[in-house]
């Protein structure tokens, strides 16, 4: 990888704040990043009235994208470009120490220029798969130029808001689409609600509209509830004689990412054997009018709502398998890569001045103590929201289950970051205090 540093160096990022940004600018500038998405997913791109096919839904919930517009792509590349970096490393065929700063940025300078490459190869994909119907040479160069550029704006987008704003720009950008497709369904002008209570005036209710936001609400009541779960560890100060605190450990330690890496992966690979089997190369499964029916892709495309899981109960059951342990195998990656081990977290701790109660102060010590749940959380907690994403989808909520599933936990983990933030700028000595640990 050093031998891309040239290659590197020349890629345009976003310069890091001189200051730490305040809670009102972090706001600001994630306000306007999101404003900004939402202008792009208006911006249709130009096709000659190419018709769209309703098949690429699928790929829409789990890459934030609108099909049509310049986030086609959405966060495809970004989150494409993670998984192969996260394959890459953690089979050793990169072999890289992320606990040392430099090899982590390099890391995530080559994953940002493996993105850029991948919103052409996607691009090239999408319009190769048929989504904007039968095109002419020069037509299809336009359309995969104008969704590429598309989502090299959202990359930089997203590195805006991991600097500037709260949270990443990733579950941002993956809460407004979904959020927007749940209101719509919802309460649109043909939404689920006036169905339903249109049929329940005429004295003949018809439980299928009302099904989809019944499962929404249970999928949402699901996920706040495992959300505040957690392990709370008692500690004792090792200066300061009678000093307690409690570090707690969430039952969901590896938050969704794990979740958003395994849906983008199906999805790709849906996309890759629609366009691989276009090409007379059918090794990921059979299409019928774009959709699968056989092979790899065929199993890993979603069975969504109640009627499809009964009519293929096979296919729910490989799908809700190879959806779980997806998300422990992105989950114990996401875990030793980010910081978030038992070996990290006791150095944090450690430097804190803190030990484990009733136990001697070494970092030794509080590292044996955490390995007790840290290596069980991830798995189990992956498994979970895994089994999660897959009941969500099998209950057929609004947005699909996996986006509602994903919605939620952002939006709790955001509204989790933004009482931190506007407690360490009322509190300077408490957000010394944040900083450190």
């Amino acid at each position: 990888m050093k031998m891309f540093i040239p290659i590197l160096e020349k890629i345009p990022e976003v310069k890091n704040p001189l200051k730490e940004p305040t809670f009102n600018e972090k706001l600001k500038w994630t306000a306007i990043v999101l404003v900004l998405y939402f202008i792009m997913g208006t911006i249709d791109i130009y096709t000659a009235g190419a018709q769209i096919p309703a098949i690429f839904e699928f790929w829409q919930t789990v890459t934030a994208s609108r099909i049509g517009t310049l986030i086609t792509l959405g966060i495809g590349p970004i989150v494409t470009a993670g998984i192969i970096m996260q394959l890459l490393v953690g089979s050793g065929i990169i072999k890289m120490d992320l606990s040392i700063p430099e090899n982590r940025a390099l890391f995530q300078s080559f994953q940002k220029f493996l993105s850029i490459i991948l919103s052409f190869v996607e691009a090239t994909l999408f319009v190769g798969a048929g989504a904007f119907g039968p095109l002419s040479p020069l037509l299809a160069l336009i359309v995969i130029i104008q969704i590429a550029i598309g989502s090299i704006i959202l990359i930089y987008l997203d590195e805006i808001v991991s600097k500037y704003g709260i949270g990443s720009g990733i579950g941002l950008f993956i809460a407004a689409g979904v959020s927007q497709t749940i209101f719509v369904g919802a309460l649109g002008p043909e939404g689920y609600l006036w169905r339903f209570l249109g049929s329940l005036l005429q004295g003949a209710p018809n439980i299928n509209y009302i099904a989809p936001i019944i499962g929404t609400i249970l999928v949402f009541l699901m996920v706040v509830y495992a959300e505040c779960l957690r392990v709370e560890i008692p500690l004792a100060h090792g200066r300061v004689k009678g000093a307690v605190a409690r570090y707690p450990i969430k039952f969901i330690y590896v938050s969704n990412l794990p979740v958003i890496l395994a849906a983008a992966l199906f999805a790709n690979v849906q996309l890759w054997g629609l366009a691989l089997y276009k090409a007379g190369i059918p090794i990921l499964g059979e299409f019928q009018n774009g959709m699968p029916v056989s092979g790899i892709a065929y199993y890993l495309s979603t069975p969504y709502g109640l009627q499809n899981v009964l009519a293929d109960p096979l296919h729910a059951i490989i799908y809700m398998i190879a959806m779980i342990v997806a998300c422990i195998f992105f989950g114990i990656f996401w875990v030793e890569t980010t910081g978030l081990d038992p070996k990290s977290m006791a150095k944090r701790i450690s430097s804190l001045g803190m030990a484990i109660k009733g136990f001697r102060r070494s970092e030794k010590a509080i590292e044996q103590r955490l390995k007790r749940y840290i290596p069980a959380l991830t798995i189990m907690s992956s498994a979970f929201v895994g089994f999660l994403a897959a009941i969500a989808n099998f209950i057929g909520a609004l947005g699909g289950g996996t986006g509602v599933l994903l919605t939620v936990s952002i939006v709790y983990r955001v509204y989790e970051q933004l009482l931190k933030d506007k407690i360490e700028e009322l509190h300077p000595i408490i957000s010394k205090f944040l900083k450190r640990g």
